[in-house]
């Protein structure tokens, strides 16, 4: 099995360019960019991707580390299909990593910011309030990884609630131990 990590910005890992001796592809911000940069990992022959990196929180504490079970999309195609579905795919509701975590994350194309609460549809303040976590990259690389019969794996490290301004302080912090957990994997 060959393994590599999806990681969306070099700051979240402290700049270094592998784990245990696993490369690190960096995608850049967004599901369009994951999901781009788990194809390239796919296409090099990698067969298991982690991905790691900050994320937000509603019900964590700063610095928690999250292991995700299920992650939901933000994709608002109603009145064709229903809130977080994609239309005309079946079992787009959600794509599961592991059945042992209840733990959920919202990917999403808005950084959630409680500063600006009025832009956020009612559909997308429930994902936010309902899900663990909530970032901008993990459904793009589980639907590559899904598509494409990729093992998957996820790690979250709370970094914000929705206000950015400890973001950097908070993933030199957290990247440490992430690292250090999976120093054992």
């Amino acid at each position: 099995m060959s393994r590599a990590f999806i990681v969306a910005l070099r700051e979240e890992v402290s700049h270094m360019e592998q784990i245990n001796g696993c490369p690190i592809v960096f995608s850049g911000v967004g599901k369009i960019n994951a999901a781009l940069a788990a194809y390239e990992l796919i296409s090099m022959g990698h067969t298991e991707i982690i991905n790691i990196g900050s994320c937000g929180s509603k019900k964590h504490h700063l610095g928690e580390i999250i292991q995700v079970g299920k992650v939901y999309q933000d994709i608002d195609a109603t009145p064709i299909s229903p809130y977080g579905l994609t239309p005309f795919e079946e079992e787009s509701h959600f794509i599961e990593l592991d059945d042992t975590s209840a733990h959920s994350c919202f990917t999403t194309d808005y950084f959630y910011d409680h500063l600006q609460m009025d832009k956020y549809s009612s559909s997308y303040i429930n994902m936010v309030n309902s899900c663990s976590v909530f970032d901008m990259e993990l459904y793009g690389i589980a639907k590559t990884c899904k598509r494409f019969g990729v093992k998957l794996s996820a790690y979250k490290w709370v970094s914000d609630d929705g206000d950015f301004s400890k973001w950097a302080e908070n993933c030199e912090i957290s990247a440490k131990h992430v690292i250090e957990m999976l120093a054992g994997k």
